[in-house]
């Protein structure tokens, strides 16, 4: 889960995910033992062991929670590779812009400092659905601080670092990159007309009894026999939310009667999906399996494929080629600060 301790350049730019990434992710608070070695230098800067694994190691936690009964231990090693390399090469170019933004002495006002500061502590005014309090939400502010080792003093030096980046790339990327043309739009839907057709669509309801991995015969039949009660109360008449709200095991859609909404085809693992489409609104299906244990559904909805208009998705394809287009920009602009940088990188 990435922290709620990332820069106003959030918000600002989120199509640079360059910078979603590096700027305040959630706290490793625990770097024992790690040597604080320097693993990159810039020019003049250097980029530190623990500044690297402040930023590294939770994303390589989730990678491996997400993916290591997914892949083969080959297959995990070397997406941890790839993705500890592009980590580095992100902060490096951080380094990069920051040292362009101040050789050029980009100014920032106190009041700028203080609106960035006050953006970030938006996130900390709920805890889930529930709002906090003013004096609860900053002290879930000051919390995470202490959590990830910064001062407020440092958080401001970051705060005041990442505006000064935004407004190089506002100069050097945003204002130079090209408006998208009236025909480029034209050109594009003519040439993607199926991929942006409304999807079809199924409205699910589910019942899930969880089955971990690696369970025992005797645990995985218990769970069996528990789907086959709730199915027997649903064919006795039994409501199926109110079975969901009390059964299901997945704890983001009981206490919404098991509802998923609407989903799409690659939504949802490839068994769910055939049982959801294949299943007529109001019906309710057989039990069956996927990877998270046993499931009942019920659809309550369904809509068909529906062709989208140019004028509908008009908007929509403006912003996406513009986003193209600055990270072209962006990227040709990265290319040449490299070019005239002093970069050296150890092994990580």
């Amino acid at each position: 889960m990435k922290s709620k301790l990332r820069s106003a350049s959030d918000y600002l730019l989120k199509f640079l995910l360059v910078f979603i990434v590096i700027v305040f992710i959630v706290g490793y608070t625990s770097l024992n033992c790690v040597v604080n070695k320097t693993i990159a230098k810039i020019n003049d800067d250097i980029i530190l062991q623990t500044d690297y694994e402040r930023v590294s190691n939770p994303v390589i936690e989730q990678l491996k929670s997400n993916y290591s009964d997914k892949m083969s231990k080959e297959e995990l090693d070397k997406k941890i590779s790839e993705i500890k390399k592009e980590l580095l090469d992100q902060m490096i170019d951080q380094k990069l812009l920051l040292q362009e933004a101040k050789r050029r002495s980009f100014k920032v006002s106190k009041r700028e400092i203080e609106n960035g500061i006050e953006t970030v502590k938006e996130r900390f005014k709920k805890n889930g659905e529930k709002p906090l309090s003013p004096t609860e939400a900053e002290a879930e502010f000051n919390a995470e601080l202490r959590r990830q080792n910064y001062t407020m003093s440092q958080f401001k030096d970051k705060i005041q670092d990442d505006l000064m980046i935004n407004k190089l790339i506002e100069l050097e990327i945003i204002s130079k990159t090209p408006k998208v043309s009236e025909q480029e739009l034209k050109d594009y839907y003519d040439k993607n007309k199926d991929k942006l057709d409304e999807p079809e669509k199924v409205s699910v309801r589910h019942i899930l009894i969880r089955v971990e991995k690696n369970v025992s015969i005797k645990e995985k039949s218990q769970a069996l026999n528990k789907i086959k009660e709730v199915q027997k109360k649903l064919k006795s008449g039994e409501d199926f939310a109110k079975i969901a709200e009390e059964y299901s095991e997945d704890t983001g859609s009981a206490k919404d009667g098991g509802d998923l909404g609407f989903i799409i085809k690659g939504m949802m693992v490839k068994n769910f999906e055939d049982v959801s489409f294949k299943t007529q609104v109001g019906e309710i299906s057989d039990i069956f399996e996927t990877e998270f244990g046993y499931h009942i559904i019920k659809i309550d909805a369904k809509k068909a494929k529906q062709k989208r208009t140019f004028e509908q998705v008009k908007e929509d394809l403006e912003k996406y080629l513009r986003s193209e287009k600055n990270q072209e920009q962006y990227e040709k602009y990265i290319k040449s600060l490299r070019e005239k940088a002093n970069i050296s990188i150890s092994d990580i």
